[in-house]
């Protein structure tokens, strides 16, 4: 598996705002109306990179690759950043074009909030019991009831939101083939609905639950191993080591987003999962071990300097 490229990606902040994972970072699921407010405002101002990111996810890349001589002077063949690609899609589609798919995401971040809320309400944690925090096995119990009940809350909320996920990259992979069969919110759930079922609207849901559960566990052990045997376990610390605790977990379950990605389009009818732009695969385990084989399991991870998998020959052809 290819590298992630973790020096060049802000992927650790998106964590922070990303919808899927801010309700592990509140301990009781109640977060205010401001919080929701807040990932609304953040996720508007940088879908144009988001949509640039799914489409690289996917394996669009219309602009040539360039070579680019590293520091130890190795020549190697970069993607133009995914700024330069927001750029493009604001030259072909101009700037209403480069919010397309937003309306269903906002939907399905709002759904996300108050589903996690609600079922944060529903489990109660009994507080009343004092942890030792002498004893690793009592601070490693109060640990595991926490991100079991975040799991629940995490798992709930991707559920209930999923199809509201996969109309808006339904709507964004129309960019690769200009089509416009999925427009308005309900006429695309009604669509897929129609020709797909009810599966066609949770496709790509088990690697995307992958993603958002293994964050939870991974954020939470990792939190739990620097507050408690790292560091002096302040305030200001804490804040540190739950950062890059969301950067690195985040990191490593980047190639599941790819994976729900293409799933998530793949066979649906659009030119961007249909051949020759995607394999048709036949579910989302035949689609990572193709990922894994070409090189591609981590595209779109980097916002800046985006190698070339030396096995993506349509790429190369545009030299």
């Amino acid at each position: 598996m290819s590298s992630y490229d973790l020096s060049e990606d802000y992927i650790a902040f998106y964590y922070l705002m990303d919808s899927d994972s801010t309700n592990r970072s509140e301990e009781n699921g109640d977060a205010p109306r401001h919080t929701l407010i807040g990932k609304c405002v953040m996720k508007t101002l940088t879908h144009p990179l988001d949509y640039a990111r799914f489409l690289a996810q996917i394996g669009h890349e219309p602009m040539a690759p360039y070579r680019h001589r590293s520091i130890f002077g190795e020549e190697r063949l970069f993607l133009p950043n995914l700024i330069v690609y927001a750029k493009y899609i604001y030259s072909v589609d101009g700037f209403k074009g480069m919010y397309i798919g937003l309306g269903p995401k906002i939907l399905g971040i709002c759904i996300e909030h108050y589903s996690s809320s609600l079922m944060s309400d529903y489990i109660q944690i009994d507080k009343s019991q004092n942890v030792d925090k002498d004893s690793d096995l009592e601070v490693w119990k109060d640990c595991a009831i926490k991100t079991s009940k975040e799991m629940i809350c995490t798992a709930t909320s991707i559920i209930l939101s999923h199809p509201f996920h996969i109309v808006s990259m339904r709507m964004m992979a129309q960019f690769v083939g200009y089509e416009h069969r999925y427009t308005l919110v309900l006429q695309s759930v009604l669509l897929i609905n129609h020709e797909e079922g009810v599966k066609g609207l949770f496709a790509g849901i088990i690697p995307r639950l992958f993603a958002g559960l293994g964050t939870v566990i991974l954020v939470n052990i990792a939190k739990q191993v620097f507050s408690r045997y790292l560091f002096d376990p302040s305030p200001m610390t804490l804040n540190i080591a739950e950062f890059a605790a969301s950067f690195l977990a985040t990191a490593a379950t980047y190639s599941f987003n790819v994976v729900t990605a293409c799933t998530a389009i793949n066979n649906c009818g659009l030119a961007a999962g249909m051949p020759p732009d995607m394999p048709v695969f036949g579910n989302w385990l035949e689609c990572m071990k193709y990922l894994y084989r070409t090189d591609q399991l981590n595209r779109g991870s980097s916002t800046w300097f985006r190698r070339v998998p030396l096995t993506n020959s349509k790429l190369l052809k545009m030299l």
